[in-house]
This record gives structure tokens, C-alpha cells and sequence, in this order.
């Protein structure tokens, strides 16, 4: 445990070291008409790749350390003013669905949404590589290849060894039985397995309409072109598409409670705990390269952020955010310092340091 722990702390610590190293350089930047030459350079650029393009090696390496993340148990402080341990052991994954679930006020239904997912997905890539030495590429999800038949994406490949299985056991609890996640031990709100299930309807809504209508690469497209300059309303496609993912894949990535917790207790418990699925961070990998493919498609995308639209109908919007705005620290729990979100406009700039292999766009029918 003090191994762990240790690899923790020197990790809060660099990231702070960065951040103000970063924050302090673009301070001065700022100072001088924003000149990049002042700012910190990445050593290397990471590079993050859909997952069917992935050779059946660099996706068994992935499972691996995810599952070595799964494998270290320590205890956990709570997020409670007084610092008190939680009882019990839970693992450094489990941890992410926990810091998800504690700020989950900034990662959803807010101007923050993108940037806190990016920077959150940036932690947990790193967590792999500092913790559990993975050293291939980041995998994201593109769904919209797999929009007319979700339920037989190569994404549900049942390998013991590299694949993130199929849909669960509805005689289990929906449990995932299949794949190299099956029986995939998890903490939180209880502990369980693994859970999936695969649907296009859930049943939740009035006049419900098929999670995969939006999935489309006519969608994707539409809500990027005509968006330009207005984050707010990109953004609001993208917690649409972001939706749609949860709910059709279900179980835990849709935050949906075990059965072994109380119907009359369930309702909102689960809902934080969507990172329990490793399908959780192929998925946003997903969403941030749509943002990033936004950011670069025109200048005044780049470093848009706004919780309000180009063009506000109704001022009386509960979405809108009059005072949401880049400097705003968004809180990380004890996985990092606090992040403004300018910090993650640039993924090919320090900290981040990563970019997406090209690949070629899938054609409209």
C-alpha cells in the first residue's frame, strides 16, 4: 500500500509541477501577445487510434493494464472534510469511478463537460502508462461506423485475451460473461461484476426514439459544420451523441444499479459510476476527438468556450451559464490539481501531448 501511495503522491506532484509550469508560461505568453515560442514543448506526441485498427497485440497490452489497475487495491480516503479511510480495500480503477461519482456537478450537464472529460481521460491514460507501463497507443470507439448495427461491433469481441466482451448475462444480472472484462470485479455503488445491456430502447422516455439515430456520420458532420464558433451548441450535440452511447450499451456504463441494491433505493445512486465499464474511456477518447477535429476545422473554433450560444433565443434557459468561462478551475478530487479548461484546449501542446492517427472518413450512404 505505501508502494502505491507513493506512486500517487509522486504523481499529484508532477501533475502540479506541470500545471504551474504550464499556467506561469502561458501567464507570461499572455504578456507578450501569446508568443508560443515561451510555452513548454511535448518530448513526443502520443498517438490515440480507433479501436478496430488496433492489431490484436496492442489491444490484449491495453486489457492488460487496465486490469493491472484493477489489481492494485489500497484504501481510500474519502472526499469528506474530515479526510476519513472508507472501509475496506478498493482498486486504482475503481478510484476513477469514485472521483466521476464525487464531482460529478462538473463533469455533466455544464459549460465544463468536454474539457473535464478530456483532462479526466487524460489522467486515467496516464494512471496506465506511470502505473501499470502500458506504451502503446490510446484507443477511442468511433460508433458512428457501427451506427446500423451496434450490437455487432468488432468493440463486443469476446477474446479472453484483448477483447472488452460482448452483452451481459440477463440471467446474471445482465453480467458480462464473455471477453476479457467477464466477472470483472468493480467497487462501486456496490460491489459486483461487470454489467451490460445492449438496447436500443430503454424504455425510460415517453415517444422514445432508438439511441442510434444520432450515431449517424450525417449527424456527426452536420453538428460539427454547422456549429462554427458556437462551443455551446457543439457541445450540446455531443452530450446528446455522449447520452445516446450510455444508454444503448446499458448496466454499468449506463449507471443503471445492481439488483442487489433496493428499487426504492437506486434511483440517481448509480448514475456517477459510468467509468466502471472500460468501454467508458473509448467512448469519451471518441467524444474528445470529435472536439478536437472541431477545435482544428476553423480558427474560431479552436479556443471557443462559452455557456451560452452565438445566438441566445431565450435568456431564461436553466442550460445557459452566463458566468462559465475558461479560467474556471474544475476539481479533480485527489487524482489531480484543479484544471482551467484553456489548460486542455491544445492536445498536441504540454501537458497533454497526444494527437489522433488520421484515418480515413466513412462514407455517407
Amino acid at each position: 500500500m505505501a508502494v502505491v501511495h507513493s506512486v500517487l503522491l509522486l504523481w499529484t506532484l508532477t501533475v502540479l509541477v506541470v500545471l504551474h509550469s504550464v499556467q506561469l508560461s502561458r501567464a507570461q505568453a499572455h504578456h507578450r501577445n501569446w508568443n508560443e515560442a515561451q510555452l513548454p514543448k511535448c518530448k513526443k506526441l502520443l498517438t490515440r487510434k480507433e479501436w478496430r485498427t488496433l492489431t490484436q497485440s496492442e489491444k490484449a497490452e491495453w486489457v492488460k493494464a487496465v486490469k493491472c489497475l484493477a489489481s492494485i487495491r489500497h484504501e481510500r480516503l474519502s472526499f469528506a472534510k474530515d479526510h476519513t479511510v472508507l472501509e475496506g480495500k478498493r482498486s486504482l480503477y475503481d478510484d476513477f469511478s469514485y472521483t466521476h461519482a464525487l464531482v460529478e456537478h462538473s463533469a455533466h450537464r455544464n459549460a465544463y463537460f468536454l474539457p473535464w472529460h478530456r483532462w479526466f481521460t487524460h489522467l486515467f491514460d496516464t494512471s496506465l502508462r506511470e502505473t501499470c507501463g502500458y506504451s502503446g497507443p490510446t484507443p477511442y470507439w468511433d460508433w458512428s461506423r457501427d451506427h446500423k448495427d451496434l450490437f455487432h461491433s468488432p468493440i463486443f469481441e469476446d477474446s479472453h485475451e484483448y477483447g472488452l466482451g460482448r452483452n451481459g448475462d440477463p440471467e446474471l444480472d445482465c453480467a458480462v460473461t464473455t471477453g476479457a472484462f467477464a466477472s470483472f470485479e468493480l467497487a462501486w455503488p456496490i460491489p459486483h461484476t461487470l454489467r451490460r445491456n445492449l438496447t436500443l430502447l430503454t424504455g425510460w422516455y415517453p415517444h422514445e426514439l432508438p439511441q442510434n439515430r444520432t450515431l449517424t456520420p450525417e449527424y456527426v458532420r452536420n453538428a460539427t459544420e454547422q456549429t462554427t464558433g458556437d462551443f455551446f451548441r457543439f457541445q450540446g450535440h455531443m452530450a446528446l451523441l455522449h447520452n445516446h452511447v450510455h444508454n444503448f450499451v446499458g448496466g454499468d456504463l449506463a449507471g443503471s444499479c445492481p439488483q442487489a441494491i433496493p428499487e426504492d433505493h437506486c434511483n440517481g445512486m448509480a448514475d456517477s459510476f459510468t467509468p466502471n465499464d472500460p468501454l467508458f474511456w473509448l467512448h469519451h477518447a471518441q467524444l474528445d476527438r470529435l472536439w478536437n477535429e472541431w477545435q482544428r476545422r476553423d480558427p474560431s473554433n479552436f479556443a471557443a468556450f462559452s455557456g451560452m450560444p452565438l445566438v441566445a433565443q431565450d435568456m431564461s434557459d436553466p442550460s445557459y451559464d452566463v458566468d462559465a468561462n475558461a479560467d474556471h478551475m474544475m476539481p479533480f478530487d485527489i487524482r489531480s490539481v484543479s484544471v482551467p479548461p484553456k489548460a486542455v484546449f491544445d492536445t498536441e501542446a504540454w501537458p497533454l501531448c497526444y494527437r489522433y492517427a488520421d484515418e480515413e472518413t466513412p462514407v455517407l450512404e
